[in-house]
């Protein structure tokens, strides 16, 4: 007789074996290119959401000679990356201001000292930016980048900033809950079945994007009336970054609730080991691959096609690398915790130290 075969990993299945001592970053890195033929067509949205943003692209596009902007990014796993938190494009060039061909209309004149009259006698306008001298908050959208007085920021405005923001929440999480879900399954050799990942994860993705977005409201008014705070408040930005950077994808990778995967991301995250190691190699990666892209952005039109086409993919290996990580991590994690369970000389509830059912 034909014994029957064992349980294991499907054929062709290339989940990295754990405990093998190498650097998880870049095991997990090479199982995702192995498997990029599976995977390639999510690239498609990183690169889709870098087009989106229109304003960078036009300023990106521009001819060559403005200068550069380069940009060394300290970069955790994120669940969705564009070429836009790798580098900004330069800014555009200052506007410069010529004299007016006709002063009879009351056209501001620039040769004499500000407040003296022009030579048509009418008046010149400020040196230096009108108004009350107040703040401006800069609000930067796919289509502009718009400057609005603090002071003019009033209810209203408010009320509205705020539905923007939970509109871009909502639209991001199904976009996460689908890429994320459907790297996830790929990865697991299933169908990506997006509505199911929509559905299953978009919520949680919805919540933790409120979460983001209250967070930042509720600091910004601080910055904006004591600047000096930000460089002080760098060191907390990043330790908040990476105790809780495995939140969205315990999300999808371990199916966790929602207030559930803030304490395992604590838990795992302070325990160190091998979730520190990959979030530091991807903090390198990500400050290396920001240099090079940030070049690109800066050098124009052509430089910029090179960078659209490259960030694309990059993004996508990131973020399949850390969706590969949990994978491995919780499953060894949970495979430990149950073992110790069993070994500490009482069992669990129900079994005794051997796994066995008692009266």
């Amino acid at each position: 007789m034909v014994s029957a075969p064992t349980a294991g990993p499907p054929p062709g299945d290339d989940s990295p074996e754990t405990g093998d001592g190498s650097n998880p970053f870049t095991r997990h890195v090479s199982r995702v290119i192995d498997r990029f033929g599976d995977l390639g067509g999510f690239a498609v949205v990183p690169l889709l959401l870098t087009m989106l943003e229109f304003e960078k692209v036009r300023r990106a596009s521009d001819p060559a000679g403005r200068g550069f902007s380069i940009t060394l990014e300290l970069l955790f796993p994120s669940p969705l990356v564009t070429l836009w938190r790798f580098a900004n494009p330069p800014d555009p060039p200052a506007a410069t201001t010529h004299p007016p061909r006709d002063e009879s209309y009351g056209s501001p004149s620039f040769g004499g000292a500000p407040g003296e009259p022009g030579p048509s006698g009418g008046p010149t306008t400020p040196a230096g930016p009108t108004g009350s001298g107040g703040t401006d908050v800069t609000i930067e959208t796919p289509v502009e980048t718009v400057a609005v007085p603090l002071e003019a920021l009033g209810t209203e405005a408010m009320v509205w900033i705020g539905l923007a923001l939970v509109a871009y929440g909502v639209i991001s999480a199904i976009l996460m809950a689908a890429y994320v879900g459907g790297i996830d399954r790929r990865l697991r050799h299933e169908p990506i079945a997006i509505g199911s990942c929509v559905v299953t994860y978009a919520p949680r993705f919805v919540l933790y994007n409120l979460v983001v977005f209250g967070a930042f409201l509720l600091v910004v008014p601080v910055f904006v009336l004591a600047p000096p705070l930000v460089l002080l408040a760098i060191p907390a930005i990043v330790v908040v970054g990476y105790v809780f950077y495995p939140v969205p994808f315990l999300f999808v990778v371990d199916d966790t609730p929602f207030r559930e995967a803030f304490r395992r991301s604590v838990r795992l995250t302070t325990a160190g080991g091998p979730v520190l190691g990959f979030a530091f190699w991807h903090l390198v990666a990500g400050a290396v691959s920001s240099l090079v892209l940030s070049l690109l952005v800066s050098a124009g039109g052509a430089g910029f096609l090179l960078a659209l086409l490259g960030s694309a993919p990059l993004a996508l290996v990131l973020t399949a690398a850390t969706v590969s990580f949990f994978q491995e991590f919780l499953e060894s994690d949970d495979l430990e915790t149950t073992n110790r369970s069993r070994n500490d000389g009482h069992g669990t509830d129900g079994t005794d130290e051997y796994g066995f059912g008692t009266d």
